[in-house]
């Protein structure tokens, strides 16, 4: 890790975990594949549990295979390289990822320590990339191999450390506020009746990160927002200040330019009718019918006249 003594949450942001070609084909073949599990997802909720971004490459996936699920669903947002090279620095656009989000130092498990670990460790030299091997979540087929790469890994001035280690100096203080979720998480993976592959099945907790817990919303208090005057007030102080007028002054041009009030109009109630509205409606219906009797009577023919024989 970096000797350099630097806040907490700057030194956690610039770090990545990377997980290498953990894929079923590679881990149905190690010696001890429940081991590998348990470590290798302890790292991954560990830095799920300090908002760490996670990082996964696949080796030929289109012939190998994808990540072990219950591996990759451990993770918050995970991001996955495919790649052909042996080192998982050389996936196509990790690197630009890597200085995009301004990481630069990887946390690295996986496998397998004597082929992708190690080329993985010379170009992080190469590209002057801090790195930090967990040595307990790594794997390989034989493990006499993957112990002379390990230490062939520290003779290049790589770190290995264990993971509670790395991620312990990273919280650096149990005032930390995310320290009580991890020591449970040690507990966790701490017991003696603990079981990898009932665990893996299990569902995952939703993780805890500032970046993904959903900002619960303030409950209103009365006086806490500015009224509708205030804040018309203001925008009158601010718009004086840089007219170089008071705000009396303002609000005396306002009150004389400003419109007369439109007369308020009153619209019916359907609930309760008013009769004063409702009363030039009947007349004017009354109205028509008077006109009608009358041009009835006016056209009505005269009975002294046409009406005789």
């Amino acid at each position: 890790m970096p000797n350099e003594k630097k806040d907490s949450h700057d030194l956690i942001s610039s770090v990545a975990l990377l997980v290498i070609d953990a894929q079923d084909a590679f881990i149905s073949s190690l010696t001890d594949s429940s081991t590998f599990l348990q470590r290798c997802s302890f790292a991954i909720e560990a830095a799920r549990t300090l908002g760490i971004h996670t990082l996964f490459t696949e080796q030929v996936p289109d012939k190998l295979g994808h990540t072990n699920k219950e591996l990759l669903r451990r993770a918050t947002r995970p991001k996955i390289f495919h790649k052909t090279s042996f080192s998982a620095l050389s996936a196509p656009g990790i690197e630009n990822f890597l200085r995009d989000n301004e990481v630069y130092h990887v946390l690295v498990c996986g496998l397998e320590t004597p082929i992708c670990v190690y080329q993985t460790a010379l170009q992080a030299i190469d590209k002057d990339i801090d790195a930090t091997f967990l040595s307990d979540a790594l794997g390989c087929r034989r493990i006499e191999d993957g112990n002379v790469a390990l230490n062939a890994i520290i003779g290049l001035g790589c770190q290995a450390l264990p993971t509670e280690t790395v991620f312990y100096s990273l919280l650096s203080d149990a005032l930390h506020p995310r320290f009580r979720e991890f020591s449970n998480l040690v507990k966790t993976y701490s017991d003696p009746h603990f079981s990898i592959h009932e665990y893996l099945q299990s569902n995952p907790e939703p993780a805890k990160s500032e970046v993904d817990q959903p900002k619960k919303k303030k409950p209103y208090k009365q006086g806490s927002r500015p009224s509708r005057q205030d804040r018309n007030r203001n925008r009158k102080d601010q718009r004086a200040t840089s007219s170089g007028q008071t705000s009396e002054k303002l609000e005396e041009k306002e009150i004389k330019s400003s419109p007369k009030p439109a007369p308020i109009k009153i619209e019916k109630d359907s609930q309760k009718p008013n009769k004063t509205i409702e009363r030039p409606k009947k007349q004017a219906k009354k109205a028509p019918r008077k006109r009608v009797a009358k041009k009835a009577v006016s056209h009505k023919p005269k009975s002294g006249k046409q009406d005789s024989p």
